[in-house]
């Protein structure tokens, strides 16, 4: 039984919003696996929504959204909740598309045929360096 005096530490959240389903189950496994509470968006304005409602620590979303692509999502979102970490996923790395991931505010952009672990490098590497 928790102390009322006991504080309790709720996991962290993170917002996934992804075309591609296998790919989304992969980065939802993964990140299950490791504590965090995660929940599906299928839109920019349902992450956004999401974001403001669950006071998200994390968003991962496609680059290329239905409706509205993620470049604008991050774009608004950023400025709507600047504390929020946003990761853009792509197929293309290209030099344009890293200098449009930093004009919208977004915290990396990553492959998205690579999986969990530049993800991971993302969000444990400036711990690590931090720590260091």
């Amino acid at each position: 039984m928790l102390d009322e005096r006991t504080p309790t530490v709720s996991p962290p959240c993170l917002i996934l919003a992804h075309a591609d389903g296998v790919y989304e189950g992969l980065i939802a496994r993964g990140f299950r696996r490791m504590g965090w509470d995660l929940y599906s968006a299928r839109s920019g304005p349902e992450v956004r929504r999401l974001v403001r409602m669950l006071e998200a620590d994390l968003v991962i979303m496609d680059a290329d959204l239905p409706e509205e692509s993620g470049w604008l999502t991050c774009d608004k979102l950023t400025r709507e909740q600047p504390l929020v970490k946003v990761i853009l996923v792509s197929d293309n790395l290209s030099a344009r598309n890293q200098e449009l991931a930093a004009f919208v505010g977004a915290s990396a952009l990553v492959r998205h045929g690579e999986g969990v672990a530049p993800l991971m490098e993302e969000l444990i590497g400036p711990a690590v360096q931090a720590a260091g």
